[in-house]
């Protein structure tokens, strides 16, 4: 080979390089230029919590079932296990079952605070019936007693009640805030329309009723 195409070689190897550095860059370069990044959390961004839209008695209330049953099924932790004051107790024949039950009622009876419907009631006796009946049985009732956790699963009822509850008596009021100002401007124009007939009414009488003067006779001189 000689210099001349050493040198056209050398030449079209620079050329095809500058190409492709000044080609766009490639679809999977774009996407990740275009994606928007993700701003750090800090620890005092807290996000909202579903129960933030309940009244402040009924949050009262929901956090006073939510601390007692975590005492009476998560409050102490042993050998990774979490294990509450109804677990620990109901180890103790019968009396400890009734010791649960009452505690498992009293509940219940905060949680009624809340104005509950009869069918959540039920159903929330009816855990507490067969928490209480597992742990009649011993040894094996006792840790399916542990794993039922009847006060929590009360708990998670009242707590998905109440967010229901509200949420449909926010869109309500959101509803009823939309209709309110059309039947009142609706309102003001029949009410306007009626007036405008009642004048025109009140004109046409008086222009029916109007009293037609006689004409004049004609004086004659004597």
């Amino acid at each position: 080979m000689n210099s001349q195409t050493i040198g056209r070689y050398a030449m079209q190897y620079l050329l095809e390089s500058q190409t492709t550095k000044q080609r766009p860059e490639g679809p999977s370069q774009a996407v990740a230029i275009s994606t928007p990044v993700q701003e750090p959390r800090r620890w005092w961004s807290r996000r909202p919590r579903p129960e933030d839209i309940l009244t402040k008695e009924e949050r009262k209330i929901l956090k006073s079932v939510k601390s007692r049953a975590h005492f009476l099924d998560r409050g102490f932790s042993c050998c990774c296990i979490q294990i509450g004051f109804d677990g620990l107790i109901g180890f103790i024949p019968v009396v400890g079952d009734f010791v649960g039950l009452i505690f498992a009622m009293f509940l219940v009876e905060k949680a009624m605070e809340a104005h509950l419907p009869s069918k959540l009631i039920n159903q929330m006796l009816i855990n507490v019936a067969v928490d209480f009946f597992i742990g009649l049985v011993p040894i094996i009732g006792d840790i399916l007693d542990i794993m039922y956790k009847c006060n929590t699963r009360n708990a998670l009822l009242l707590e998905e009640y109440l967010i229901q509850r509200r949420q449909y008596q926010l869109r309500k009021q959101d509803v009823d805030n939309t209709i309110i100002p059309k039947a009142t401007s609706s309102a003001t124009n029949i009410h306007r329309g009626k007036d405008d007939e009642h004048l025109q009414s009140l004109t046409a009488s008086k222009s029916t009723t109007a009293v037609e003067l006689p004409p004049k006779e004609p004086i004659h001189k004597k």
